[in-house]
C-alpha cells in the first residue's frame, strides 16, 4: 500500500497554479483547456456568470500572456469550441444550451481587444443534435436529418460558418438476416456514439453499434448493427466526400451471435460471441487483411487474457467468473463490445458487455415482487505490444485512474477539463479552497525510483 500512495503522488505534479477568483452561481462556471497545435502552445478559458479570462501558456507551460473582460450575454451560456489564427489567437464559439444560437467572439491577446464577428441561429428543422466535435482548428456540429438518409454538419472555422450535408441516399444497408433498411432507422435504434480518438473510453462506449471517430482531416462512422460485417464511412472534411468499406465477420459455429467492433490507428479490432464460443480479430483499415484471428471455445482458456474474467454491478465490487463458459453465459445477456487504448509501453484491449440486468426480490411469503434493474459489466483485458504480440505483462495504472482517485479525493478540485498533451494528460481545474486555476499532470503508469 505504501508503495501504491507513494506511486499515485510520484504520478501527478502540480503544473501551474494561477491566483484567480471566480464568482458565484456555479451552473455558468466553465473552463476550458486547449492546444493551439501549430504553434503547442496551451489555452485555459476560464469563464464565471460575469468574466472570461484567458490564459496562455507557451509549450513549456510557462504563462506568457494574460487577458480578463467581460463575458457574452449569459444567454450564450457554454462555450462550444475554439480555433485559432495564423497569429495564435483565439476565436471562442459560445452557444445557448441547446445550441440553436452560435456566438463567435475573436480575442486578441497582444492588444487586448475583442471583436465580434458573427452571431448565428441553427434552427435544427427536421432536425436532432448529435454531438459536437473539437478537431483540427475547428468546431464541428452533427445533427440527423429527419426522415432522409442525410446527416448535417455545421463548420465553424476562422471566424466562418459552413453548413455540410453528408448524403448516405446512394449505400445500401442491411441488417443481420440480410434484409434491407436504411440509414435512419439504424440511428434510430443505435444512435451515434462519440469516441475520444487520443483518450482512453470506458467500455460502455465500446458496446454501442454506432461510433464515430475524429481523426486529422477526416471523420470515421462504424456500424456494427449487422453482425456479419463491419460497415463503414470515411468523411473527407476537406472535400466531404463519402468513402464506404466493410469488413467481413468470419462466421462462428453458432449462427446466432453477437458482435461489435472498434477501430484504432489504421486497424478494425472484430469481437464476435455467444455462449459456446469467442473470437477476436484483427483487420489493416486499409487493405482489409486479417493482421491476427483467434477462436475460443468456452472448455478453452483465452490465450491473450491478461485479466481475471470480471462480473461487476453497479455500485458493488467487481466478482471474478472462474472459466471462459462462465464469462460467455454472462456476456450472451449484455450489449457486446471492445475498446482500444495505446499507452506509452503497450496496447491495452478491453473485451467484454455492458447493460441493465433484471433481479427479483421476493418477500418471505412470496406474495410482493420486486424487480430491480441493475447497471452490469462483464470484462476481461488483454495487454499487447506495439506489434501486436500478446505480452503477460500486467498492465500497470492509466492516467485517467490517477485523474479519477485525485478528483475524489480532493473536493475542491472543481470545473475540470482533462487533455492529453504531448505524452501525458492535463488536468485543469479550479481550485474552490485556494482560489486558483491550476493545472495538474499525469502520467500512465508508477513512476520508480529503485
Amino acid at each position: 500500500m505504501t508503495l501504491i500512495q507513494c506511486s499515485f503522488l510520484q504520478s501527478q505534479t502540480v503544473l501551474v497554479a494561477f491566483p484567480l477568483e471566480l464568482k458565484k452561481s456555479k451552473e455558468y462556471r466553465q473552463i476550458v483547456t486547449a492546444e493551439n497545435t501549430n504553434t503547442h502552445d496551451v489555452f485555459a478559458f476560464v469563464s464565471d456568470k460575469e468574466t472570461l479570462t484567458i490564459l496562455k501558456y507557451n509549450s513549456a507551460l510557462f504563462l506568457t500572456s494574460q487577458y480578463s473582460l467581460p463575458r457574452p450575454d449569459i444567454s450564450y451560456k457554454l462555450l462550444a469550441g475554439y480555433d485559432f489564427n495564423g497569429e495564435g489567437n483565439p476565436t471562442l464559439y459560445w452557444s445557448t444550451t441547446d445550441s440553436d444560437k452560435i456566438m463567435a467572439v475573436q480575442y486578441d491577446l497582444n492588444s487586448k481587444t475583442t471583436t465580434a464577428i458573427f452571431s448565428h441561429e441553427l434552427t435544427f428543422f427536421n432536425q436532432s443534435l448529435i454531438t459536437q466535435i473539437q478537431e483540427n482548428n475547428a468546431l464541428y456540429i452533427l445533427a440527423e436529418k429527419h426522415f432522409e438518409q442525410k446527416l448535417i454538419l455545421y463548420v465553424f472555422k476562422n471566424g466562418k460558418k459552413e453548413e455540410k450535408t453528408l448524403d448516405f441516399s446512394s449505400f445500401k444497408f442491411k441488417n443481420s438476416k440480410n434484409q434491407p433498411i436504411t440509414f435512419s432507422k439504424i440511428l434510430e435504434v443505435c444512435p451515434i456514439e462519440k469516441i475520444e480518438t487520443n483518450q482512453f473510453n470506458p467500455l460502455f462506449k465500446g458496446t454501442q453499434k454506432t461510433k464515430l471517430y475524429s481523426l486529422k482531416n477526416r471523420l470515421l462512422l462504424t456500424l456494427d448493427h449487422n453482425d456479419n460485417e463491419t460497415q463503414t464511412f470515411e468523411i473527407d472534411l476537406t472535400t466531404f466526400e463519402i468513402q464506404e468499406k466493410i469488413f467481413p465477420k468470419t462466421a462462428t459455429k453458432n449462427y446466432v451471435s453477437l458482435s461489435n467492433s472498434y477501430y484504432h490507428e489504421s486497424k478494425i479490432y472484430q469481437l464476435k460471441v455467444n455462449a459456446e464460443e469467442l473470437l477476436f480479430e484483427i483487420k489493416d483499415y486499409k487493405t482489409a487483411d486479417t493482421i491476427k484471428s483467434i477462436l475460443v471455445s468456452k472448455i478453452d482458456t483465452i490465450p491473450f487474457k491478461s485479466s481475471p474474467f470480471w462480473l461487476q454491478f453497479e455500485g458493488q465490487k467487481p466478482k471474478e467468473l472462474k472459466n471462459t463458459a462462465k464469462f460467455l453465459n454472462q456476456l450472451v445477456y449484455l450489449e457486446v463490445g471492445l475498446t482500444v487504448y495505446k499507452t506509452p509501453k503497450s496496447i491495452l484491449i478491453t473485451s467484454g458487455g455492458t447493460g441493465v440486468v433484471q433481479f427479483t426480490d421476493n418477500s418471505p411469503d412470496f406474495t410482493n415482487l420486486t424487480f430491480r434493474n441493475i447497471p452490469t459489466t462483464v470484462y476481461f483485458e488483454s495487454v499487447f505490444d506495439k506489434k501486436l504480440e500478446y505480452t503477460k505483462k500486467d498492465q500497470e495504472p492509466l492516467a485517467i485512474d490517477f485523474i479519477s482517485r485525485f478528483e475524489q479525493e480532493h473536493p475542491e478540485v472543481t470545473s475540470s477539463r482533462v487533455i492529453r498533451y504531448k505524452n501525458y494528460y492535463v488536468l485543469g481545474y479550479y481550485d474552490s479552497y485556494a482560489k486558483k486555476y491550476n493545472m495538474s499532470k499525469f502520467i500512465e503508469g508508477f513512476v520508480r525510483n529503485f
